[in-house]
This record gives C-alpha cells, sequence and structure tokens, in this order.
C-alpha cells in the first residue's frame, strides 16, 4: 500500500467511525506501534537515494498529521453526540444519587458506651490490664496460689512462656491498687479467653466488666445498692435480682447476682440452662490478703469488687437467645439493634 492509499483509507474509516471505541480501532491501526504509518516510515531506508529517502519521509509526516487532524474532529464530533443523547434522555442530572449503605453500632459497643457513662457518672474511671497476662496477676495476688483448686474452674489457655490469655477482668485488680491510693474507683470493660464448650450461653471468647471500689468502711450495702441500681436501670425497674452466697477466692464474702429468665419466667428452659436464673453478675468485698498484695491496709480500708458478662446481660434485655450471635458477623442480626 502507497502512501496516498493509506491517506485515503484512514480518512474514510474515520469518516465511517459511529463511536468512540470504533474511532480508537482505527487510530490503533494506522498510528499505532504496528499502523501503517509506522510501517511505511520503516521502508524509508530501503529507498536508494538520500532525496528519495527524503520526500518520502516528509509526505508521510504530512499524510501523518491529516489522520492525526482527522482523528481529533471525529473525536470531538462523537462526544458532541453522546452528550446529545444524553440531554434527550430522562436523565435528571439534578437528582440525588443513591445513598451508601450506612452501618450501625454493634449492640455489644452500644452497651459498653451506656456501661461506661453510667458509671462514670457514679465517679468511676476506666482502667486497663494486658489481654496477654502473668500468672501472678491473673491469680496469684488474687489470692489464688498455683495448686489453689479453683484454678480448675477458670479453663485457663496458657502460652509456652507461662503467661495466660486472661480469665477475667480482675486481673486489673492488684495493678490499680498499687497505681493508685484510696479512694480508689475505677471500671474496666473488656474481653477475657476461656477453654470453654461454646454453647447457647458459653464462648471461648467474651466480655467483662468489673468495678472496684476501695475506700473507709465499704461494706455489702454499698454493694446491693450498686448492683440493684444498674441492673435497674438496664432492664427495668420491675427486673427480679437475687443475691446468693458464692465463692470466690479473691472476694470474702462473696455473692452471685441472678435474673429472673424472661424465656421461660423461671420454669427452666434450654437458655437458663433449666434454672429458671441467669447468673449475671459475680461480687463481694475483696478479700484482705488481695488488699495486702494491693499495698493496701485492710484494717483501714475495705473495698468492693463487682462484675458482670455483658453478653449474657444483653441476651436476657434484648430477648436473644444464643450469645454466638454477638460474634458471628452476621448483619441480619446486628441490623435488628
Amino acid at each position: 500500500m502507497n502512501v496516498v492509499e493509506s491517506e485515503v483509507k484512514a480518512l474514510e474509516e474515520i469518516a465511517r467511525a459511529s463511536s468512540l471505541a470504533d474511532l480508537e480501532e482505527v487510530r490503533l491501526r494506522h498510528l499505532g506501534r504496528n499502523g501503517v504509518i509506522n510501517q511505511l516510515l520503516s521502508e524509508i531506508p530501503e529507498l536508494p537515494r538520500q532525496e528519495d529517502r527524503k520526500t518520502a519521509g516528509g509526505l508521510i509526516n504530512s499524510v501523518k498529521e491529516k489522520i492525526e487532524n482527522a482523528l481529533e474532529e471525529k473525536d470531538r464530533e462523537l462526544k458532541k453526540k453522546d452528550l446529545k443523547e444524553i440531554d434527550r434522555s430522562s436523565f435528571d442530572i439534578t437528582s440525588p444519587g443513591i445513598s451508601p449503605h450506612v452501618g450501625s453500632i454493634h449492640p455489644l459497643t452500644q452497651f459498653r458506651e451506656f456501661v461506661r457513662d453510667t458509671f462514670s457518672r457514679l465517679g468511676f474511671e476506666e482502667a486497663y490490664a494486658p489481654h496477654l497476662e502473668e500468672d501472678e496477676y491473673n491469680f496469684g495476688l488474687l489470692n489464688i496460689p498455683p495448686d489453689h483448686p479453683s484454678r480448675d474452674l477458670w479453663d485457663t489457655l496458657y502460652l509456652e512462656d507461662g503467661r495466660a490469655m486472661r480469665t477475667h477482668t480482675s486481673n486489673m485488680q492488684v495493678r490499680e491498687m498499687r497505681r493508685r491510693k484510696p479512694p480508689i474507683r475505677v471500671m474496666t470493660f473488656d474481653r477475657c479467653f476461656r477453654y470453654e464448650n461454646v454453647d447457647p450461653h458459653h464462648s471461648h471468647t467474651f466480655t467483662q466488666f468489673e468495678v472496684l471500689y476501695v475506700d473507709k468502711d465499704v461494706s455489702m450495702g454499698q454493694l446491693r445498692f450498686l448492683s440493684d441500681l444498674f441492673l435497674k436501670l438496664v432492664l427495668g425497674e420491675k427486673t427480679k435480682t437475687r443475691f446468693r452466697p458464692k465463692y470466690y477466692p479473691f472476694v470474702e464474702p462473696g455473692v452471685g447476682v441472678d435474673a429472673l429468665c424472661p424465656f421461660c419466667e423461671g420454669k427452666g428452659c434450654r437458655v437458663c440452662g433449666m434454672e429458671g436464673w441467669f447468673e449475671i453478675a459475680g461480687a463481694g468485698l475483696v478479700h484482705p490478703q488481695v488488699l495486702r498484695n494491693g499495698g493496701i491496709d485492710p484494717k483501714v480500708y475495705s473495698g468492693l469488687a463487682w462484675g458482670f458478662g455483658p453478653d449474657r446481660m444483653l441476651m436476657i434485655k434484648l430477648g436473644i437467645e444464643d450469645i454466638r450471635y454477638f460474634y458471628e458477623g452476621d448483619l441480619r442480626f446486628a441490623k435488628q439493634f
């Protein structure tokens, strides 16, 4: 194909192009790396005379320029045509777009904010303790020595270096007593870990909330008041709760705080383990030895510790039958709240 034929063919194809995609194909076919113009330019060195090579180069570049100008003009024409078609369509550029999906706060996170706000107004400051914990803070300093039988109840997950995934939020107690001077009012809301069989009301990973109050003349009366005040704020003024004696090594005396099961109303069902009641909190007066371990004289000061499982409390409050729903990431569940 000679130069003149190339020019004519390129201009005809440009004129026939009906879309920007067609026009791009024409450009590549004639001006691309392997296009017609580059092939013609590569043949110039084969001409015998320098004058012929110079003439051919000028002619090919002139044709190339004409094709480029035709492509630009056709490009403007096609774009203008597209805009007119948009104007003729029913598309309204002033109408609002489709709003993106907006997420919501997880029910546990909502509850955490409520709990923190409630106890902040009662003078409690939030405290933190490690998830990977030394044995002494998780057990030893809480009046649970290595040979204590109650260690078996915690189903602890140990690391090879002797540390443990903390089994409760009580590992903050001695840490905070050593950091502060009485009166001490601290709270924590965080995750704990145990080697548990997963069922509707147990999980290997769960949350706990706990408060520690150390001052002069702290009593069980204050503990009962604090517990009832909060549980009624969460579950309503008609909430039925009970205190019953329970053993915890780090408190003396210790109590378990139960709420009536809302699913069976005390008759016994699968959710409450046929008990009729949910155990949602454990509490008691801080053991004198734990106070000593925290550097506080139990002859001068006393303290209370009170904690509950937010997961179980939310199950009661929201009518949720299975604790696993909180951690499965199912949007059908989370969107309800």
